[in-house]
């Protein structure tokens, strides 16, 4: 905008100056034909075509000044919605990243004066599973509704959207318990289904709250803590807010101590695989499920519960994921008869790495698909897109069997079975634990093993620790069975050690 201002000014005076002298020698021609009349005719019809060069000169500098000033108006309205779109997001109104940042750094003086101020992060939960089940427009409607509705909410805030379903809001006060009853308020008005296109849609959305000077007067740190907030909050199982505590650096710290020992103990193959037998009804041993161990030198044995998570967020899961394969690629020769079950986790069945790593695993040691079952669970199975599908069908292609692991933790209804290219489903041991007391437990596994045997499914129930439970599953029509019962997982060679007699009568998975 500066540059076409200086320009215009500029061309207003190169335009004034060129008019006026050619006003000027206009005036003088007229003056000199009308105070010389004893001239030659010649010269005469010299002033006349002077006159006429100087008129037309003067009108086509008119028409070319006008012209000029068109297509300055033009570019300087183009510049003005640049500008704008740099300033405002299009779709929903709201502040684009970048202002927003600007807005929050520009604001930083004025924390250090007043001492107020609070961001919120704000993400969409189940944004994606959304706009594939109602399409993107519906997606568009929900992103300006939450944008609208923290209008309302929030009147006196800056409102900013971040990433596609990414969004902050910072108010000019560090009145936490206000800031809370406005969110409140917030999620008050989410509980209320809205109409977008044609359906009416429950949007949820979790958030992440931090002060200044409260927490922090600093930018980026405020944003980072509003930020581990808004993990807290997703973690703690999301359409919640939660506000900043000190704990979650201390917290953070330990996930980054804890991603650097995982990427030496996966690149010094400090890991252990354990496997977990699964057996038919009369005990003999079908398949084993590798399952992943981290014996540390110091913390000694940690739960996948807490480095799984660490290796999804950090992206080492496809490291570990290609460790567990190739160390199962290994000993899979050790297990005739039996087939090996291997987890893939929601983050990597969402890229088509996964698919590369195992061909490029079975080319190098030899080992044949079919002699595993890759087990994908139920909450990447309901919101697979076509992509997951679609990687889905490729494995299956290669040769391996497909499980659908804990079902019934879920959104999967039955009728996922007949459209997802599955070989298996893993009944959650929650079903089997309340099969004696749970009406609604024993109708959903009798259900289940029924619509099983109608697709050609395996049925395995999880978790079975006592004979009750087994006998139980077993009448309720579970085709397989795994759990402490049967054995708890171990080590391969302890595997071996116990069960030397039962591999050899082993037989396969699907027979």
């Amino acid at each position: 905008m500066t540059a076409l201002m200086n320009l215009r000014a500029v061309g207003a005076w190169i335009y004034s100056s060129i008019f006026l002298t050619l006003a000027l020698a206009l005036a003088a021609t007229v003056y000199v034909l009308c105070l010389s009349g004893d001239l030659p005719a010649s010269a005469s019809e010299a002033l006349g075509v002077d006159v006429v060069a100087t008129l037309t000169a003067g009108a086509g500098l008119f028409y070319l000044q006008r012209h000029v000033a068109y297509h300055m108006k033009r570019a300087a309205m183009v510049e003005e919605e640049k500008l704008r779109l740099m300033r405002i997001d299009e779709l929903t109104g709201a502040l684009t990243r970048r202002c927003f940042m600007e807005e929050l750094k520009s604001q930083l003086g004025s924390f250090r004066q007043s001492g107020e101020a609070t961001l919120l992060l704000i993400d969409l939960d189940e944004f994606k599973r959304l706009n594939d089940s109602f399409g993107h427009p519906v997606g568009d409607q929900a992103l300006i509704s939450i944008v609208r509705l923290a209008r309302r909410i929030f009147a006196d805030a800056a409102i900013g959207r971040l990433g596609g379903d990414e969004f902050a809001i910072l108010l000019p006060t560090a009145d936490l318990a206000g800031c809370n009853r406005m969110v409140e308020a917030f999620y008050l008005a989410l509980r209320a289904p809205l109409r977008l296109e044609r359906y009416d849609i429950l949007l949820s959305v979790s958030i992440g709250i931090a002060a200044a000077p409260l927490h922090t007067t600093l930018v980026s740190d405020l944003t980072q803590m509003a930020d581990l907030a808004l993990y807290a909050s997703k973690d703690a199982g999301r359409g919640r807010a939660t506000v900043f505590d000190p704990e979650m650096l201390s917290d953070e710290r330990q996930r980054s101590f804890m991603e650097r020992e995982l990427r030496a103990a996966i690149m010094l193959n400090q890991l252990e695989l354990h496997y977990q037998p699964m057996v038919r009804a009369d005990g003999h041993i079908d398949g084993l499920e590798a399952l992943v161990r981290w014996n540390h030198d110091y913390r000694g044995m940690i739960s996948p519960a807490e480095f799984v998570p660490v290796a999804e967020r950090s992206m080492l899961i496809d490291a570990l994921g290609e460790w567990v394969f190739r160390r199962a690629c290994g000993d899979i020769d050790s297990f005739p008869g039996c087939t090996v079950s291997i987890n893939v986790s929601a983050a990597q069945i969402q890229r088509d790495a996964v698919v590369v790593m195992m061909e490029r695993m079975l080319a190098e040691s030899g080992a044949r698909a079919e002699r595993f079952v890759i087990e994908i669970t139920e909450t990447v199975a309901t919101p697979a897109s076509d992509d997951v599908v679609r990687r889905i069908e490729r494995l299956r292609s290669m040769g391996f069997r497909i499980a659908l692991d804990d079902f019934g933790t879920g959104y999967c209804g039955f009728n996922y079975l007949k459209s997802l290219p599955i070989d298996c489903v893993k009944i959650d041991r929650s079903y089997i634990h309340s099969l004696g007391d749970d009406e609604v437990a024993q109708v959903f596994v009798a259900s289940l093993s029924q619509i099983g045997r109608i697709l050609g499914l395996t049925i395995v129930a999880e978790g079975i620790e006592d004979e009750t439970e087994r006998s139980r599953a077993l009448a309720s029509g579970c085709d397989r069975l795994q759990g402490y019962l049967i054995c708890r997982p171990m080590p391969k060679g302890a595997l071996l050690e116990r069960y030397a007699s039962r591999f050899g009568k082993a037989r396969s998975f699907a027979a």
